[in-house]
């Protein structure tokens, strides 16, 4: 089912809803009791007579209401919930008002409780006044103060139900502030229009206060609604000029922006919030960094991983996995003699030069950095991408690390840095990827016979073989793409006699 269209019957189930009837059941015997108190004709009508009118506008009421809530959708997820309910008891209000006054009117219609009745067949006996109060009763009173009792209590309701579905996809279009204003109109406004309308009568209709009094009361009861307005619309404007704010930081966060900063000028709940807020942008920043940071000492892609799970409070020496990968190894040939005769810090610049080429030819194929053993570099393929080819992955990136190896090389003389030539081995087969280490330090890496195997081959990518040697497994996996040759078989150490394997291309022999 969309969720826009699941409807209010099943978000405030009818067990919950009887306890929203009992406000307009009570408010049924309050109208009752006042319209006898207060209006002369009503008065005139024995008690329960008026209360069986009332009921049956209370039922028609009800079954109103039922139709809305089993027929109008929710809009759960595009339209606010509490806003539409709200709607659905207005209305209600609204309609029970008119309703009433319709009922009177005809039960009463050429009423006379002397027994007489009217000779002017057009004019009703029932008093437009009463009409007056029966509607103030219904509008005012219901649809203006007891309709925001009753959207509180469908309101706990919804929360229910929300809480039940354990989601984030539910979006809350209504505004607190607009909420506040117009709850502050209403809790003021309401009142006082009574206390007016009841002055008018007293003074017009029962003649027991002088006209002056009224206007005087009228001229305060003004004065004191237009400023609870105003105060309440400028409450209303500022509170939602901050939530906006914080709305829109949280927004921005969300999207990968934690250069947010608050004002927190409030010293309500809402300044603590945009105080959390901006520590909370913070230490998303610090995270960033160290995540940033922990890139350059292992994959970015590990390193986000690591950074996500770790953060779940993950043991992460708890995570092996059995993985098929292929596994490059690449090794600078007759590094020791070369770099025995140089000057530390021209060394360690010279093989920073080289790894930047080395590094970015395995990046542009989707692969790894696994680790650097001093001048070798060990890269995997298909270890978090799961391509559908990881072997072939490896492949072009040995082509491209061969010919970017004449680029570093000619960087290299640029500097005055010695010429370098390197050998690469390719494997595919089964891996074990884990953090291994202590409590204290861990290292992500791969281990298995598949990283050994690739190791001996890079051993054997030497003079007279080709500077790429492939194991017969990874040769399988690429024989549609590439023109793979048999150059020869080797004892490997602790493997055993194996054929081994290279591809047709001058790229590969050309360093």
């Amino acid at each position: 089912m969309k969720e826009k269209s699941i409807k209010f019957s099943r978000i405030i189930p009818f067990k919950y809803r009887i306890s929203i009837y009992l406000i307009p059941i009570a408010s049924t015997l309050f109208l009752t009791l006042y319209n006898q108190l207060v209006c002369p004709f009503l008065d005139s009508l024995p008690f329960l007579e008026e209360l069986r009118n009332l009921s049956i506008i209370l039922l028609l009421q009800i079954i109103l209401r039922e139709i809305l809530i089993l027929t109008v959708p929710s809009g759960l997820g595009v339209k606010s919930l509490a806003g539409r309910f709200y709607k659905i008891l207005t209305l209600s209000w609204f309609f029970a008002g008119l309703a009433a006054v319709g009922l009177h009117e005809i039960l009463y219609y050429n009423y006379d409780p002397s027994g007489t009745f009217q000779t002017i067949p057009w004019v009703s006996d029932y008093p437009w006044h009463s009409h007056l109060k029966v509607l103030s009763g219904y509008w005012f009173l219901g649809g203006g103060l007891l309709s925001q009792l009753e959207l509180t209590l469908g309101e706990k309701y919804m929360r229910k139900f929300i809480e039940s579905r354990d989601t984030e996809a539910v979006i809350f279009p209504e505004h607190i502030s607009s909420r506040i204003t117009w709850g502050n109109f209403f809790y003021s406004f309401v009142p006082s229009v009574s206390l007016l309308i009841m002055t008018v009568r007293y003074a017009f209709q029962e003649k027991l206060i002088p006209v002056a009094i009224t206007v005087e009361i009228a001229y305060i009861g003004t004065v004191f609604i237009t400023a609870a307005l105003l105060a309440a619309l400028f409450y209303g404007k500022m509170l939602k000029t901050d939530t906006i704010s914080i709305v829109n930081a949280v927004k921005k966060i969300g999207g990968g922006d934690f250069t947010v900063k608050l004002h927190p000028v409030r010293q309500d709940e809402l300044g603590h919030i945009a105080s959390g807020i901006n520590k909370m942008a913070e230490g998303l920043i610090l995270r960033e960094r160290i995540k940033e940071s922990f890139g350059h000492f292992v994959s970015p892609e590990i390193a986000e991983k690591f950074v996500r799970e770790y953060s779940s409070g993950t043991d992460m020496r708890d995570k092996g996995e059995r993985k098929k990968v292929a596994v490059l190894m690449c090794d600078i040939r007759n590094f020791s003699g070369i770099a025995d005769k140089m000057d530390p810090s021209v060394v360690t610049a010279m093989l920073n030069n080289y790894f930047d080429f080395m590094v970015s030819a395995v990046k542009k194929n989707n692969g790894i950095i696994d680790k650097f053993i001093g001048d070798a570099v060990m890269a995997v393929f298909g270890l978090l991408n799961e391509s559908i080819n990881p072997t072939l992955n490896a492949v072009n990136a040995a082509i491209d690390m061969r010919a970017a190896l004449r680029e570093a090389n000619a960087a290299a003389l640029k500097l005055g840095y010695p010429v370098l030539d390197n050998g690469i081995g390719i494997h595919y087969g089964e891996v074990i990827a884990s953090y291994l280490g202590s409590t204290d330090r861990l290292e992500f890496t791969i281990i298995g016979t598949t990283v050994n195997m690739a190791a001996r081959l890079e051993g054997q990518a030497r003079k007279p073989n080709p500077p790429l040697i492939l194991s017969r497994a990874a040769a399988d996996m690429i024989r549609n793409e590439f023109g793979v040759i048999e150059v020869g078989t080797a004892d490997l150490k602790g493997i055993g006699v194996q054929k081994l394997y290279s591809v047709k291309t001058k790229k590969v022999y050309k360093g």
